[in-house]
């Protein structure tokens, strides 16, 4: 993961397009992959699809939440509280 992110920074592209960085790694490897997103994020769109609420909220400006393919709700995470996007994300589930 973190191979593909270094590739990223060096291509310099606007927009970062990332599929669960962090599926498969430990809890310390999952915190450096999001530490490097976020210093390679600045200044670039990026759009992450990831199960780690957590990580989404503390990384991200705006959250979505999708169920099989439809955009269920959006909300920016400067608006909501991790647990908020818990709940949310737990209400539309069910």
């Amino acid at each position: 993961q973190r191979i593909a992110i270094a590739r990223a920074a060096l291509r310099r592209s606007p927009i970062l397009l990332l599929d669960e960085p962090t599926n498969g790694l430990d809890r310390a490897n999952a915190q450096a992959v999001f530490a490097g997103l976020r210093r390679l994020a600045r200044g670039r769109t990026t759009l992450m699809a990831t199960h780690d609420l957590f990580r989404a909220k503390e990384t991200g400006t705006r959250i979505g939440i999708m169920r099989e393919g439809v955009l269920m709700q959006e909300m920016s995470t400067d608006e909501v509280s991790h647990a908020d996007v818990e709940r949310i994300y737990l209400d539309h589930m069910h």
